[in-house]
């Protein structure tokens, strides 16, 4: 059995949903500007769950129906190479990705399993209809592993350059489909795309930032540090490119801000962008609730020169009440933009270091806390996590081979009717162009 002591509350206006049994809800109903929902859970101070397997042991603040039998959880260790070099003595690393020595299980490479697993653990039983996923990369990678797991009917939508990122370890479901958008095209493409198939009968969205069993579920990689550390971390490094993973950690902080037992202080966020496309660094240094205007073309041409594509969102839930500027304001947090050779050097740091490859984002993100422990931004005794959000695909490939995921649906183009998509997505999996 799952979590099902809880109710979702309107950030923005405080309206509460209860009775959520057979809902799958994403957003409040009142007439108001956007807002995210955020989950309250009756269990105030957490018990962790042991017998439970991997992040379902957090169950109780987890807003899903049922448990999966899984091992993926975030590895938390206290550094001791890295720690020293960069000169900090309490610095906690939560590995997110393939490492069965330090025992990290996610065979995606990706933290984005946290997500995805509880997002199908909260789908209502009974519920008909295909989740509908828009991915840069990562993600599309986690859904179409976990839905293919549990023979969970999915539509995972994303544009032409994360095709590669587009892998297995595990066969791909029949129900589980993979749609490709060819071109110049990228992640808030995919996301309209997506958007579009959503609303057609037979679809559901999944939500994005939205959907709260996405954000606790990445919320449990501070659930893990706690229980690792004994205490609420000081500070908090993970770089982002929609930012959710920076929302989640901030409101399971305020959780245990509620639980009591860890103190009042407060988690100070640290978010890392890649330049050349770092617009809500660029907006955070501005002081600005509003993300800077970029002609599409031009923020297409930046997004192509990152090192991490998958930190490339256009649109991210940053202004949103209860959102990433939110977020940062109250944690009086800061963000940071490094250059890729920062995030090179990063990652050969780490493992030569610590002995383990990192992905280009979790490159990012120890860039970011070499630069912020080199400027002084935390004190060397600060217990810091610093979020390693994908890695360890070396390693995973010394044991197995990657299954490559063909697409089973290839868009040329978003402009189209929706009864053509319609009827297009009723066939069998076909290539389309519209």
């Amino acid at each position: 059995m799952g979590s099902e002591s809880y109710r979702l509350t309107c950030v923005r206006c405080g309206k509460v949903f209860e009775d959520l049994q057979d809902r799958f809800l994403l957003q409040c109903d009142e007439d108001h500007g956007p807002s995210l929902l955020r989950s309250e859970y009756d269990n105030k101070q957490l018990t962790i769950q042991r017998e439970h397997p991997g992040i379902f042991r957090y169950n109780q603040w987890l807003p899903i129906r049922r448990v999966v039998d899984t091992p993926v959880k975030p590895a938390v260790f206290k550094s001791e190479n890295l720690a020293q070099r960069i000169g900090l003595e309490n610095l906690w690393i939560a590995f997110n990705g393939y490492w069965p020595e330090r025992g990290a299980a996610m065979e995606t490479c990706s933290f984005k399993e946290l997500e995805a697993l509880p997002v199908c653990a909260r789908r209502p039983d009974g519920m008909e209809g295909i989740l509908v996923v828009s991915s840069a990369g990562n993600t599309g990678r986690a859904f179409l592993q976990t839905c293919s797991r549990f023979g969970i009917p999915a539509l995972i939508v994303v544009p032409e350059a994360a095709l590669p990122a587009m892998w297995l370890t595990v066969p791909k479901h029949p129900n589980v489909k993979l749609a490709v958008l060819k071109g110049d095209r990228d992640y808030l493409d995919a996301i309209e795309l997506a958007d579009k198939i959503a609303a057609l009968d037979g679809y559901f969205p999944e939500g994005g930032a939205k959907n709260v069993a996405r954000r606790d579920g990445m919320g449990t990689v501070v659930l893990a540090a706690v229980e690792a550390i004994g205490r609420v971390p000081d500070h908090y490094f993970q770089a982002v490119g929609s930012g959710t993973g920076g929302i989640a950690a901030w409101e399971m902080s305020r959780r245990f801000r509620q639980d009591g037992r860890n103190g009042d202080h407060k988690m100070k966020l640290h978010l890392v962008q890649n330049v050349p496309f770092a617009i809500m660094s660029d907006a955070w240094r501005a002081g600005s609730r509003d993300l800077p205007l970029l002609d599409e073309h031009e923020a297409k041409g930046l997004i192509a020169r990152l090192h991490s594509g998958v930190l490339s969102n256009r649109k991210p839930p940053y202004g949103i009440t209860g959102g990433v500027y939110d977020a940062l304001t109250d944690t009086d947090g800061q963000m940071y933009s490094v250059v890729s050779e920062e995030a090179l050097l990063a990652g050969w740091l780490f493992e030569s270091l610590e002995g383990c490859d990192l992905d280009p984002a979790a490159e990012v993100a120890l860039a970011g806390l070499v630069r912020a422990a080199r400027q002084g931004k935390v004190d060397k005794s600060d217990v810091v996590l610093l979020n390693l959000t994908g890695g360890g695909k070396n390693l995973l490939e010394l044991e197995e081979t990657p299954r490559p995921v063909r697409p089973d649906y290839v868009f040329s183009s978003k402009d189209y009717s929706l009864n053509q998509l319609e009827k297009q997505l009723l066939r069998s999996p076909t290539k389309i162009s519209v």
